[in-house]
């Protein structure tokens, strides 16, 4: 078996396919099933610990902790190490490995896991059209009934994990108040996990423990009633599953996710809150169609509160309340999962206000969406309809290209009826360089970035073929460049505010015991009851009677340090102050050129105005009646500038390092 191992930190070339980015350039924004499997390194533990790739897929190992890892194939055929001078993978470097065959394909990390891939830090790649090998002969039905047993932990079970594994597919298991210092897996399908109030039945990572509930390639599994807090990667996880359901789970201060659903459809997220965690609050990803429904939650000071990446299909976000993140929403399409682009999702009657949590926790790559309110991030097709957004200090509600290994677009999304104010640099905002079939209708705001964007891209009738405001573009390029030179200090999740007591379940639901078997047709109902949140209409009122809106499309981004401002200026500003003078400048002389015929003169107004740059360009260097020093000083002299720009950038991302995550 011929195994590629692709070891290479990609900085230069991110950097420079940035630039190409900013010249418009485009990728691909249609739909394409490719992508790789990002398997991360933590400490301990890989995430996902089963992951599927299709054959000849590549997977990513990117080392996220603290202490070296690798990942060493049990048969010894392939290794991270082997083409990376024997050595661990480092901190925040990545190995990529290929399958070029069907098969399972389990492996270990030498530092922390017996070689024969059974205790300890294990994993496996599933590739092509398999299941894991050790599961075949064990693997249960699911059953969509309750099996009138009741398991009860501590008075029967001394743990969680007892009841779990003594369980059958229907069993309750039932704790009690009290605070389990445990994480628990779950392999058995169709069980449901209660406890017996939502603020004393307590599970604590300690902040050594990994996640509080992982629910493991397990069908239709329901959690509900719990809290979960301290764990140093997630809450509450799903993964590889058809079926789940999260409901009344709070989870507070995990070191990644609070309620993490990858790589698993058919599901319901409900009456639930999520905060204190540095991606995000509560996230579904890697699926399509997903046939999934996240209803009445809130998600505060978190890096961002919803995050979907390659998801999409039946993806609806309804009626819930996100706040006091980076950002509040948003879906988004990168190389690192499979399945992208992110496609298809429905953001309805949503409360997004006041993102702009600089004491929020998060890693690299979250931090440049700060102050945003919903930003679907090279996403296409997406619906963003009656939502309130409000007071942020970048965007309400924008569309805009996102990059990882190549560029997404957003593409041919809707933004429609929302009601959107005190935005920093736009209410509704489209992002350049590149993006088609975008729509914006009968939303109420102040201003739009760029200015009549509704005008110029309705959704009914003739839309103007390029509308898009390249400043947001710029805007994250400093953000991201200034995280990646550690601007910024980096806030722990460990210490995030506690939050207050949640609702608990009321008695007429906990009398319903039943596994998350046909999640998304039996709430279906939440889609067409979907309405405002209770607190939306005094959070409006009061907004609309005490703030100011501060909108400005010359307002750099935030937060506004020295380096935001230089690149707003140099990369946005200067560019259209250029264009300005060159074409004004060639224009004018043009009338005073007396070698150039009537004609010409026509011919060269139009070829300045409509070939932006260029056509000032040829023209001053090849025909201008100026002296040959003004017209190289405002040609070479504008350009020197833009690549002292570029070049502060690539070394801004070389010397920071590109984000793990």
């Amino acid at each position: 078996m011929k195994w590629d191992i692709i070891l290479r930190s990609n900085k230069i070339f991110t950097a420079f396919f940035f630039i190409i980015v900013l010249i418009g350039c485009g990728g691909d924004g249609t739909g394409s099933e490719e992508g790789f499997l990002h398997v991360k390194m933590f400490d301990n533990v890989f995430i996902p610990p089963i992951a599927s790739t299709p054959v000849g897929g590549k997977v990513r190992f990117v080392n996220i902790g603290g202490n070296p890892h690798n990942a060493i194939s049990v048969d010894k055929s392939w290794s991270t190490e082997k083409s990376y001078g024997n050595i661990a993978v480092p901190h925040g470097a990545h190995a990529d490995v290929t399958y070029p065959e069907e098969g399972d394909f389990p492996y270990y990390c030498s530092f922390h896991a017996s070689s024969d891939g059974k205790v300890g830090m294990v994993g496996h790649i599933l590739s092509g059209n398999v299941i894991l090998t050790e599961s075949q002969t064990v693997k249960k039905d699911v059953v969509s009934q309750w099996t009138g047993k009741t398991r009860k932990v501590p008075s029967e079970y001394p743990t969680i994990q007892n009841a779990v594994d003594s369980a059958v597919p229907g069993d309750l298991i039932l704790v009690s108040e009290g605070i389990f210092k445990e994480d628990v897996t779950v392999t058995t399908p169709s069980l449901i996990l209660r406890g017996v109030d939502r603020n004393k039945t307590i599970l604590d990572g300690e902040f050594i423990r990994a996640n509080g509930i992982m629910v493991l390639g397990a069908d239709a599994v329901s959690v509900e009633n719990m809290t979960f807090r301290n764990y140093t990667l997630n809450g509450v996880y799903w993964t590889g599953v058809k079926g789940y359901h999260g409901n009344y789970i709070t989870t507070y201060n995990n070191g990644d996710y609070g309620i993490y659903a990858f790589d698993s459809v058919d599901g319901l997220i409900e009456n639930s809150y999520a905060s204190g965690s540095p991606d995000s609050g509560i996230y579904i990803g890697q699926c399509y169609p997903c046939d999934a429904i996240i209803y009445n939650v809130i998600s505060e000071n978190n890096a961002l509160g919803y995050s979907g990446t390659n998801s999409g299909g039946n993806l609806y976000i309804l009626s819930s309340i996100w706040r006091n993140n980076f950002l509040g929403i948003g879906p988004n399409s990168l190389d690192r999962e499979l399945l992208p682009p992110e496609r298809e999702t429905t953001i309805l009657y949503n409360l997004v206000y006041n993102n702009n949590n600089m004491n929020a926790p998060s890693h690299k790559l979250e931090f440049p969406s700060i102050g945003n309110g919903i930003a679907i991030l090279g996403g296409i097709r997406n619906r963003v309809e009656k939502n309130i957004v409000l007071d942020h200090k970048n965007y309400g509600i924008s569309v805009v290209p996102n990059l990882d290994e190549r560029l997404w677009l957003g593409n041919n999304n809707i933004v429609k009826n929302n009601i959107v104010f005190g935005s920093g640099r736009g209410d509704i905002a489209l992002g350049g360089p590149v993006s088609y079939g975008n729509c914006f209708e009968e939303n109420i705001y102040n201003y739009s970035s760029p200015v009549l964007l509704e005008e110029l891209q309705g959704c009914d009738g003739f839309r103007f073929p390029y509308t898009a405001d390249l400043s947001s573009t710029i805007g994250l390029l400093s953000l991201f460049v200034q995280v990646n030179m550690g601007d910024f200090e980096k806030v722990s999740y460990k210490n995030q505010p506690k939050p207050s007591e949640q609702n608990t379940m009321p008695l007429e639901v906990f009398k319903r015991i039943e596994p998350a078997v046909g999640m998304f047709e039996k709430s279906r109902k939440y889609i067409d009851e979907a309405d405002y949140p209770l607190e939306a209409k005094p959070i409006l009122d009061t907004y609309l009677v005490s703030s100011k809106t501060y909108s400005s499309p010359l307002r750099p981004q935030f937060p506004s340090t020295l380096k935001t401002i230089l690149f707003h200026i140099l990369g946005y500003l200067l560019p259209i102050g250029l264009y300005a003078a060159w074409a004004g400048t060639s224009i004018l002389d043009i009338f005073f050129n007396k070698d150039i015929s009537k004609t010409n003169n026509i011919i060269w107004i139009f070829v300045i105005l409509l070939i932006p740059y260029l056509g000032s360009a040829y023209y001053n260097l090849k025909y201008s009646s100026l002296s040959k020093n003004v017209r190289y000083m405002q040609i070479y002299g504008g350009i020197l500038l833009f690549l002292g720009l570029l070049i502060y950038s690539i070394l801004g991302i070389v010397m920071g390092g590109l984000p793990a995550q």
